[in-house]
């Protein structure tokens, strides 16, 4: 049986359209599926808090509306969930942002050697940092413990880092009807509503990351002109 063009979007720390090198390149495709995968089965002791579970919660809610309501999320081993969506939708490749906890890229090396093994194409950007951190190292191959020598080398000698991407024009979504959980049903919203404070005080997603980026560039454009009317040079 011949494969259709379908494809997995798979976000993970990047909850965002703009700016996010495996969607552009996935959305070279027809048919893209957008999937989260809540996957705290390898994550052994490294589970968010409650804050940060209250703060996932609303960006994906975010994120899902942005995709038109077309984000199908899951719960379990990340490994297991994508073999399941492989099956079913006669997948042909995955795209995902890299992450950098020890635990991610092993388990993350895993999955890519496996699928393709089976023939699925995998891959991976980096959607989250300036220079990869196997491109900034000192002589000998060893990364950096002091910031100073790697900003000099990172932040002044490097190549420059890539430019930001535009939201794709066009954008063709799956959705996994029968196998998308409820985002209510991932429990990531504690029982106690402590978090309404935090609703009225933060905006978390990619909405809240722009505006929250718009005032710090507006407090720092204040700040500069007040230092210059402080010292008389403006």
């Amino acid at each position: 049986m011949q494969k259709l063009d379908v494809v997995i979007m798979w976000f993970r720390q990047d909850l965002r359209l703009e700016d996010n090198p495996a969607l552009t390149a996935a959305s070279q495709h027809k048919n893209v599926l957008p999937i989260y995968i809540l996957d705290e089965e390898n994550i052994a002791n490294f589970k968010m808090g409650q804050a940060s579970r209250w703060w996932l919660h609303r960006s994906l809610e975010n994120l899902d509306e942005k995709l038109g309501g077309n984000l199908s999320l899951y719960h379990g081993s990340a490994g297991a969930i994508l073999q399941e969506i492989i099956v079913k939708f006669n997948v042909t490749a995955i795209y995902w942002n890299r992450c950098y906890e020890p635990w991610r890229t092993s388990r993350d090396a895993r999955l890519k050697k496996q699928f393709e093994k089976n023939n699925i194409q995998v891959k991976t950007f980096n959607g989250s940092l300036l220079w990869e951190p196997w491109d900034i190292v000192k002589a000998d191959g060893t990364p950096y413990k002091v910031f100073t020598p790697f900003y000099r080398k990172g932040c002044l000698c490097a190549p420059q880092p890539r430019s930001l991407l535009p939201v794709p024009r066009e954008l063709v979504l799956l959705g996994d009807s029968s196998g998308s959980q409820s985002l209510k049903s991932l429990e990531l919203l504690p029982k106690i509503f402590w978090y309404e404070t935090m609703d009225s005080l933060w905006t978390p997603g990619e909405d809240g990351a722009h505006k929250a980026l718009k005032v710090f560039l507006s407090d720092w454009a204040i700040g500069i002109q007040g230092r210059k009317k402080l010292s008389g040079k403006e």
